[in-house]
């Protein structure tokens, strides 16, 4: 999801280039600069059916549950099971002005491995600019499920970061640990509720 800052498309990055910052949580955070740009990825693992996962991520209602800084978010169109679009707006300490943005939202299941994969990406023009609220407008995040056999589900995120768009430095420093990792934490605290432990969908292989 979205933190403090713009996010530049994701991109393929170099294995080998990652470096490891650090675990908490049972969280672990690596990050990779090229070209001028932050690229972060978070690694962890959540005890949950496939289903469970796609149904937290398709319920844009439960986002101010785990994203982090959400103030809320509503659904914009639904276009099928597996992608839609939503908005969200994010609260921003004074004196900065608050963020939003529109995202369109598409999951994918791989017909062998059967991880799945959810990416967001801008929608800036969707929706009118609300005044007091500054757009962003380059967004993108991807969110990656990885199956076993014993039920755990390896989860992966990657964010690429391109401009603070205002924000001062301190406070991207601070997210671009805080921001990711507070939001991988609520993701796994809120996947460990009955409603998506015990989901099922028929769209879903598992």
């Amino acid at each position: 999801m979205l933190f403090l800052f713009s996010v530049s498309g994701i991109r393929s990055q170099d294995a080998d280039k990652w470096v490891y910052k650090g675990e908490k949580s049972n969280i672990k955070i690596y990050h990779q600069e090229t070209e001028g740009l932050l690229h972060i990825k978070l690694t962890m693992s959540v005890k949950v059916p496939l289903a469970g996962i796609l149904s937290l991520f398709s319920d844009i209602s439960t986002y101010p549950e785990w994203a982090y800084k959400l103030d809320h978010a509503y659904e914009v169109k639904r276009v099928s099971d597996m992608e839609w679009y939503y908005y969200a707006k994010y609260d921003f300490p004074w004196p900065l002005e608050d963020r939003d943005i529109i995202l369109h939202s598409k999951a994918s299941q791989n017909p062998s491995t059967k991880a799945l994969t959810i990416v967001n990406t801008p929608q800036p023009d969707y929706l009118p600019v609300k005044k007091g609220v500054q757009r962003i407008r380059n967004t993108t995040t991807k969110w990656l499920f990885v199956p076993s056999n014993s039920g755990w589900v390896y989860v992966e995120q990657q964010i690429s970061t391109d401009s603070a768009q205002g924000v001062p430095d301190w406070l991207v420093n601070l997210t671009a640990d805080t921001g990711p990792r507070e939001t991988a934490k609520g993701v796994r605290r809120v996947l460990s509720t009955d409603r998506f432990q015990n989901a099922t969908l028929a769209h879903i292989r598992e």
